[in-house]
């Protein structure tokens, strides 16, 4: 972790907040800190109470899923992407574990936070939602593609 505070410009550069005034991303800054992680660290554990939600700045990150004792890489993520959402969630447990695969560097910010700043009312709060519910969806997307690829055929439940 570095020791340099996050100013609100340096999270108004990060995709989920481009366009977010300054002033409503003060107190998320200050709470927010950089976390480098080096290749093979992991970054959270599946089943893992979590509370931050991440953007990745440089490198990679690998997700894994673990069930039955089988384990599958569910996703590969880099630069401009955020992990983690999960801990935005009642009863926030990592869905999976996050790894570093070559040295990473990534923005955390306290889950509270965000949720209050997403819970403000504000247009730009509305913005922060519609966001968060697309990479959602986009998670799902791959999700759905990878049972695909896989040949698996079965019911989907979810989303």
């Amino acid at each position: 972790m570095t020791s340099d505070p996050l100013t609100p410009a340096d999270l108004a550069a990060l995709p989920l907040f481009e366009g977010i005034p300054d002033a409503e991303l003060e107190i998320l800054a200050a709470a927010s800190s950089r976390e480098v992680f080096q290749d093979g660290d992991t970054l959270f554990k599946q089943d893992a109470p979590t509370s931050k939600v991440m953007s990745i700045v440089r490198g990679q990150v690998v997700l894994r899923s673990t069930m039955n004792e089988r384990s599958t890489i569910v996703q590969t993520i880099g630069p401009r992407e955020l992990l983690g959402w999960s801990s935005l969630r009642d009863d926030a447990r990592a869905l999976t574990t996050a790894r570093a695969s070559g040295e990473v560097e990534v923005v955390a910010f306290p889950a509270e936070r965000l949720l209050d700043l997403m819970t403000g009312g504000s247009s730009n709060s509305r913005v922060l939602i519609r966001r968060l519910f697309g990479i959602a969806a986009g998670h799902l997307q791959e999700t759905r593609m990878q049972l695909h690829r896989a040949g698996r055929e079965g019911v989907i439940t979810g989303g």
